[in-house]
């Protein structure tokens, strides 16, 4: 009984080993084919047929690349009908897809249908996630409450990031990380400057930003970001009241002229008249009118017609 045990011995051993060497080819087609592909705006991406690397390209009988239910491709034609018209390639070799100048709509599902020998094979699905990156640093603001009872602070920090899009946060303060935007942290006197740096990053990038604290009773809070703003707020207020200074200014000076031009006319001594004028351009006024009765004296009954308006513009030394 045991001699024809033994006897199917060689033979378990024979197929546990042909079973492990088909399991590791497996292993590396599926390491060489990935599901998911994270990609930078701007990026160029290859999408991998996934065929067996012994010759099987050549035995392909049909091969499709599709984007959603939209075709892209067939085993030999590149089809323009689509978003990525002039943005693809098909390689001859092993079937595998490029795309280059990746937008953020080119994300999503792409599929790989193909038979080999007649034999239809396993759809490929590959998941492509487009990210826009981090250009910017992100803004930290900070307030603190000065404990007296212990001389501790009790720090809030908060991280934001310049746009809306979608990031992950982190903190790293002394050698230890924290997520999320907000931080609250304990400081005492003995710790002297600590610095903290908060991090925005996505999968393909990330920006990084510090601060220095330390804790006193003068540590109250500030808003880096908003100073600017203030700064602006207080000379445009300033501008706008040197505008309306200017105004009224020019407004008064504009009806005193038109108050002297609609006055009526009246028989003055021709000498009292002369001595204004004069008077009046000799001091610079800007906008003299003066009435002067003429020489001849009128007729009976009618009243003076004859007058001389003198304008000036202002003496010059």
């Amino acid at each position: 009984m045991a001699v024809g045990r033994l006897r199917y011995l060689p033979c378990f051993f024979t197929c546990s080993a042909i079973l492990l060497l088909v399991v590791s080819i497996n292993d590396v087609e599926a390491s060489s084919c990935p599901r998911v592909i994270h990609k930078k705006v701007g990026d160029t991406v290859e999408l991998p047929s996934c065929l067996p690397t012994d010759g099987a390209t050549d035995r392909v009988t049909m091969a499709i690349w599709k984007y959603g239910e939209k075709k892209l491709t067939d085993k030999n034609t590149i089809f323009h009908d689509n978003q990525f018209k002039g943005r693809l390639e098909l390689s001859r070799q092993n079937l595998s897809l490029t795309v280059k100048q990746l937008t953020l709509q080119d994300s999503g599902n792409f599929s790989f249908v193909s038979e080999v020998d007649d034999k239809q094979r396993k759809t490929v699905i590959i998941s492509l996630q487009v990210h826009e990156p981090i250009t910017k640093q992100p803004t930290l603001t900070y307030n603190s409450t000065w404990h007296t009872s212990n001389e501790s602070c009790t720090v809030f920090l908060k991280c934001r990031a310049p746009s809306e899009s979608s990031v992950d946060y982190k903190w790293t303060v002394r050698n230890k990380t924290r997520s999320g935007s907000v931080l609250q942290y304990i400081l005492s006197v003995q710790d002297g400057d600590t610095d903290f740096t908060c991090t925005i990053y996505n999968i393909v990038s990330e920006m990084s930003m510090s601060q220095t604290l330390t804790c006193s009773n003068a540590l109250q809070g500030s808003s880096p970001s908003s100073v600017p703003l203030i700064i602006g707020l207080v000379v445009g207020m300033l501008l706008i009241i040197v505008l309306l200074l200017s105004l009224l200014c020019y407004t008064k000076s504009i009806g005193c002229c038109c108050n002297r031009l609609i006055q009526p006319p009246t028989q003055v001594n021709p000498d009292e008249a002369q001595e204004r004028v004069y008077s009046s351009l000799l001091h610079g006024d800007g906008c003299v009118y003066e009435t002067i009765r003429g020489p001849e004296d009128p007729g009976a009954g009618e009243r003076p017609n004859s007058y001389i308006n003198v304008t000036s513009a202002g003496v010059h030394g």
